[in-house]
């Protein structure tokens, strides 16, 4: 099968085409022919050899950790799906594995595909979807009437969390640069912050939640503008927040948290109905071929992605 590896960790240029032998899914696993993935910041951070205490130095390496595609085979014990469903699912195997023509899935991180989404559309929602709603509803518990601001109301993580915000019943005031305050706003968001034309922390206004989706802020700068029982949540481990584990954690008013969580088919769920009831939209920035897969790391680098980026595996 075609597949984007790296064999060493760098640049963008370390991303090659390659052959590989098709996987054979094991017990509790689908092997899915994947139509879609996206390019995330962790994936050039594995790429980078930042993470390589936690992923290893296993190579050739399959990067990619959302898939949106077509079951293939089963593995043994698995009742949930058949052969030709489609389906969506951020990997929980190794480096995630998607940037390749054919995928291992856990059974337990999958979901039937959102049939009012195209396999373009789908692919861009797992990780991004995940990592918003474990933020929000676990984390920072935010309940209906809250006030959230989300640092990054245009990128990835950003466009989605105030739609999942919203589909919470909170008040949500968002960040971005001019050119994209017509599309957070058609997102959902109540009030929007130019930040080049704004400091968005030098405000009255008091919020129950402080997103920072794009890790430009710590505890001690927006504590100004949370309210005493606050909760500050960001999307990297930096000192002075905790880390939180869904389940496990509780939460404490006040606190900073990064919040460590793990794909559920039943918090994927939540996304998937969500989609077909009109209440969550995929915001796509791009769409790159698996051959330019350099490219578009390359683009995802410059951190000015309204959305997301799609790399198309097959059609």
């Amino acid at each position: 099968m075609k597949a984007a590896v790296i064999n060493r960790f760098g640049g963008p240029e370390e991303l090659q085409i390659s052959e590989l032998d098709k996987p054979v899914p094991g017990p509790g696993q689908l092997l899915v022919k994947v139509h879609t993935t996206n390019v995330n910041p962790i994936d050039w951070k594995i790429r980078e050899g930042q993470m390589a205490a936690r992923y290893g130095e296993d190579f050739p390496m399959v990067l990619g950790w959302d898939c949106s595609g077509t079951v293939e085979a089963v593995g043994d014990d698995v009742e949930s799906f058949a052969v030709g469903d489609e389906v969506f699912a951020r990997s929980d195997i190794g480096a995630g594995g998607c940037y390749a023509e054919y995928a291992l899935i856990n059974v337990s991180t999958a979901v039937m595909k959102p049939a009012s989404m195209s396999h373009t559309e789908a692919g861009s929602v797992p990780l991004v979807g995940l990592t918003a709603f474990n933020s929000l509803q676990y984390c920072a518990g935010l309940q209906a009437g809250q006030h959230v601001l989300i640092i990054g109301g245009s990128g990835g993580v950003g466009t989605v969390a105030i739609q999942i915000a919203k589909n919470m019943g909170a008040e949500v005031t968002a960040t971005c640069s001019g050119k994209n305050v017509a599309l957070v706003k058609a997102l959902g968001a109540d009030h929007v912050i130019d930040y080049t034309q704004q400091n968005p922390l030098a405000s009255d206004t008091q919020y129950d939640v402080v997103y920072d989706t794009v890790c430009i802020y710590d505890l001690a700068t927006v504590q100004p503008v949370m309210k005493p029982d606050g909760i500050y949540v960001i999307l990297m481990p930096v000192p002075d927040v905790e880390f939180f584990i869904p389940g496990q954690t509780e939460r404490e008013a006040g606190k900073g948290y990064f919040v460590a969580w793990a794909p559920k088919a039943t918090d994927l769920q939540v996304l998937a109905d969500w989609i077909d009831d009109g209440k969550l939209e995929a915001v796509i920035d791009s769409v790159y071929p698996l051959e330019d897969i350099q490219a578009a790391h390359e683009r995802n680098q410059t951190e000015r992605c309204a959305g997301k980026i799609v790399i198309r595996v097959s059609d």
